[in-house]
């Protein structure tokens, strides 16, 4: 017994309150997250660079003054804002870090955070539900914590968040299923049900819905198995604890429902929108499982070489050794079975497309709704992780309980058998390469043979472990209880050193995120206002990047000189994938330069349905974007009409599809070809040239120059040298006013242009043209085009169709002769006569923010206003101060239909869902605070 009056030491007091696990926990996260927790470097890569800064940085600022941001206008031409939950924008652990740290920082604290709160569960799971030691219970966190699995799903936030709370709910249920032959107490239940309940709820708020689904089924499947293996020896009470259970839980997750209310309503509305809803196909249900030939690099360290980072659930070899030796005693301790029994489901299912379960799982509800199966390898990293505990405490008990033979054999046993697999896991990552030819792996993981360095590893450890595993088996007490202690440095040193390729590690300089790029920074200023500081009145145009990052920045020479002793290979390569990103405006960056696009990029609910088939105008026939994304599709720009009506004003692309001939730049962005009518270059530049040069892969047309002083030629174009290199020289040199390409004969079927650019023969200077509606306005690493003919964000038309749904307007828009300015098609039941025809009338925006836009319209007769926003339910309209219905125009937008006269128009978002949602929540509080009471007040004595 401690002597409380003799003087301790420190560590003796930090052992003694408690404190040693938390701070050996948050000291090991802090060893291997140094760069990230101790250094200004950031991660700038993938979905946290794309997807999570961008709804992190517009969430924060709009927390910061006090507003909830319920709409998004920045991308997909409008869409809810919180009803996304991958936002979490009401998950309680997210405003600290976002009203304190700026959005990178804010990421990287939420990281940290999470490890620590997954290591604790995993640690009290270990605890309550294995019996473990302080020791054996940390060995579990860390495995856990700082494993693979964990580790390398920094990248995705809101599953991280989601993953940290899953070994909770194992804590919280330990106490129901400890006893089957004993009613649990009124005061076990309400806690069981209060903190199943907020579990739910927390990762609900978080956002990964599949995280969810995934801890439901391990939660439900670690119940049935202590069901199940105690209903022999429950005697006539054996169904007493399945109906408490059944009970706890089904009272946890409606509390989780009522409290997530506020957050789960907006969603669920949204998902019924989305183009995903009803469910994924089964094909894409089973993207990204688990490939077998991935065993060996996804399950061993393996020391710097990547591996996508969905398929990574690496262990030490000597952590997946305690874990055999843990598991191997699920005879004899049934309380080992139910976490034995979530790592082979898991990783049966891991495997998804390669077993014939998923097939027929994959067609069920719930599993339909999400891809990517490996993400069941998250219950298998945590049933791992307690297995190793538990094999760690079987050795310790062994050395310190006295050493039989007997139970000697039963520690050899699973390690030798441990050892041969690992073996043969060594093995496969050499033969499945024979597999991979005819089984191959995806893109995003090719087959790769392990290196020499991570061979070197493995063995290396190996040795090491069988030297140490030796000892305490056989060697003297004293050395054999250091020994013990050496294999978990072995471990955690392994663990660290493998780690060291993972996402966490290949931080990169925090200017890929805070300093602007020129194209950034030009659309910013093209949409800023004339009174610097004041409020935007009129949105600024969308627009529409084609550009991806095939190309090399111009300064990248400058970059590199600057951070080549400052950052590793890999932090470099980051920040400047991370530069291209910004130079192009790749979806979703628009969110933070305020400049809105027309397309954007989300892997969960988003894009609407509507937006989705909307698109079909612009995307080639067939194709159909699952993200959002629309630059994977174009190769050129759309057709005009369309990227007019959705208030595309500027087009964005790169400069690789450009030339060089002859030593003449040449822009083929914009490539023509000849109908019945010609076609002018929609800017002219003032410059002076002697001729004018084509590129035409087929038959080029003549052209027209007007000069200056009003003088015309016709001019025929001349061959100059290759197939497609053709020039017109002047009469004189004179600097062009206007040039039109003209229709070919009638005979000639293939007529067009490639590109244009005017020559000076006299120094060989030159000026490249392009050809109307558009102007180039930036010309450096990308170029930015003006759409001349952009139609305004809100306009008058008098003339529309009506159509039963989207899928039947977005036909009727696709017909020929069909004219987005002058008509529409108005989706829903007929609610008016006929259109007038014709009129004239014009919509100015006089206020505009993302839940509120005012305009004022003008008509000379009764029309219909559209505002090229998406519509969504929640939308209201007001016409003078009353109300209105807001119509469906053109498949997606707002409109309203208009009496002649002059009118103020108001459009406000005030989604129910919302409402009734935050209703439901206040009850679900309440109750939640009905419960903790039931928890805490104490029944009076002599009373049962």
């Amino acid at each position: 017994m401690t002597d409380l009056n003799r003087p301790q030491t420190g560590l003796a007091r930090i052992s003694r309150y408690g404190l040693f696990v938390p701070l050996a926990l948050g000291g090991l996260i802090l060893l291997f997250f140094n760069r990230m927790a101790l250094s200004n470097l950031i991660l700038a890569r993938g979905d946290t660079f794309l997807y999570f800064y961008p709804y992190w940085q517009v969430a924060a600022d709009a927390l910061r003054v006090g507003r909830i941001p319920l709409w998004n206008p920045d991308i997909f031409m409008g869409v809810p804002f919180l009803a996304n939950s991958q936002v979490g924008f009401f998950y309680p652990l997210n405003w600290p870090v976002w009203l304190l740290l700026r959005t990178p920082y804010a990421v990287s604290a939420s990281i940290l955070i999470h490890l620590f709160i997954a290591g604790s569960g995993t640690y009290w799971a270990g605890r309550r539900t294995l019996g473990l030691s302080r020791a054996a219970a940390l060995v579990a966190a860390t495995s856990f914590a700082l494993g693979g699995y964990l580790t390398a799903q920094v990248e995705h936030i809101n599953q991280l968040q989601g993953l940290a709370w899953l070994p909770w709910f194992f804590v919280s249920l330990a106490p129901v299923v400890a006893s089957p032959d004993v009613a649990p107490s009124g005061r076990a239940i309400a806690r069981s049900i209060l903190l199943i309940g907020t579990l739910f709820a927390l990762q609900l708020l978080a956002g990964h819905t599949q995280t969810v689904f995934i801890s439901g089924v391990a939660v439900a499947l670690w119940l049935v198995v202590h069901v199940v293996q105690n209903m022999p020896r429950a005697g006539a009470g054996r169904y007493r604890q399945l109906a408490w259970l059944v009970i706890v839980l089904a009272a946890g997750v409606a509390l989780a429902a009522m409290l997530a209310a506020v957050q789960l309503l907006p969603t669920l509305e949204l998902t019924g929108l989305s183009s995903r809803q009803g469910g994924l196909s089964l094909n894409e249900v089973l993207s990204f499982s688990w490939h077998p030939i991935h065993l060996t690099r996804a399950l061993l360290p393996d020391y710097g070489q990547s591996l996508f980072t969905e398929y990574i659930a690496f262990l030490p070899l000597t952590g997946l050794a305690l874990a055999v030796a843990g598991g191997w005693g699920w005879r004899r301790n049934p309380a080992l079975r139910p976490w034995l029994a979530l790592v082979l489901v898991g990783l049966l299912l891991a495997l998804g497309r390669f077993t014939p379960v998923y097939y027929l799982l994959g067609r069920l509800p719930g599993f339909d709704l999400f891809r990517v199966p490996a993400r069941w390898l998250a219950i298998v990293a945590l049933g791992v992780a307690l297995l190793a505990g538990y094999g760690w405490q079987r050795l310790w008990l062994y050395v310190e309980e006295g050493r039989g033979a007997a139970a000697r054999r039963e520690l050899v046993r699973p390690l030798v058998a441990a050892g041969v697999g690992i073996a043969l896991l060594i093995v496969w990552g050499f033969a499945a390469g024979w597999v991979a030819k005819i089984v191959p792996a995806g893109t995003e993981a090719p087959y790769t043979r392990p290196t020499m360095i991570a061979l070197l590893g493995w063995a290396i450890e190996f040795v090491l472990a069988a030297l140490l595993l030796s000892v305490i088996l056989n060697g003297p007490a004293e050395r054999a209880r250091s020994a013990t202690v050496e294999l978990l440095f072995l471990g955690a040193a392994v663990l660290w050193l493998g780690s060291r390729g993972l996402p966490y590690n290949q931080l990169t300089t925090p200017e890929a995120y805070f300093d602007l790029r020129p194209p950034q920074a030009r659309l910013i200023a093209l949409g800023a206002c004339v009174i610097p500081d004041e409020p935007c009145a009129t949105p600024p145009g969308r627009f529409l990047s084609l550009s991806e990052i095939f190309f090399d920045p111009g300064d990248a020479a400058e970059i590199e000189s600057i951070y080549v002793n400052q950052l590793s290979e890999s932090a470099l390569y980051d920040y400047i994938v991370a530069v291209k990103h910004k130079e192009v405006l790749s979806p979703n960056l628009s969110m933070i330069t305020g400049a809105p696009a027309i397309d954007g990029f989300d892997g969960g609910i988003l894009p609407l349905r509507d937006y989705s088939t909307l698109m079909s105008l612009i995307l080639p026939e067939g194709a159909a974007t699952t993200d959002g994304r629309l630059r994977e599709y174009l190769t050129a720009a759309p057709d005009t009409r369309w990227l007019s009506l959705f208030n595309g004003r500027y087009l964005i692309t790169d400069k690789t599809g450009d030339v060089w001939r002859e030593g003449v730049f040449f822009d083929r962005q914009h490539p023509v070809t000849l109908g019945d009518d010609p076609v002018a270059v929609a800017d002219m530049p003032e410059f002076e040239a002697t001729e004018l040069w084509l590129l035409a892969e087929g038959t080029p047309p003549p052209v027209e120059v007007m000069a200056s002083d009003g003088t015309v030629q016709r001019l025929l174009p001349q061959r100059l040298t290759g197939a497609d290199l053709y020039r017109l020289p002047f009469a004189r040199a004179t600097a062009p006013v206007a040039i039109s390409l003209l229709p070919c004969p009638a005979d000639v079927v293939d007529c067009g242009v490639s590109a244009l650019t005017l020559v000076d023969a006299r120094d060989g200077s030159f000026q490249p043209l392009v050809v109307a509606p558009y102007r180039l306005i930036q010309s450096g690493d990308v170029k930015i085009y003006e759409n001349l003919e952009v139609q305004p964000r809100a306009f008058m038309v008098y003339d529309w169709r009506w159509a039963a749904g989207s899928d039947e307007a977005v036909a009727m828009m696709g017909e020929p002769g069909f004219d987005p300015r002058r008509s529409a098609v108005v989706t829903g039941q007929r609610v008016s006569g006929e259109p007038p025809g014709d009129g004239l009338g014009r919509a100015t925006i006089t206020h505009y923010s993302p839940e509120s836009v005012v305009l004022r319209a003008e008509s000379d007769r009764a029309g219909l206003l559209v505002l090229a926003d998406a519509g969504y339910p929640g939308w209201q309209a007001s016409i003078d101060g009353r109300p209105a219905t807001v119509e469906q125009a053109d498949g997606l937008f707002r409109g309203v239909f208009l009496p002649a006269g002059e009118h103020e128009v108001e459009f406000s978002y005030r989604p129910r869902s919302l409402m009734v949602g935050a209703a439901v929540t206040v009850m679900g509080l309440f109750l939640a605070l009905m419960l903790a009471m039931i928890i805490v007040i104490k029944r009076p004595a002599g009373r049962q």
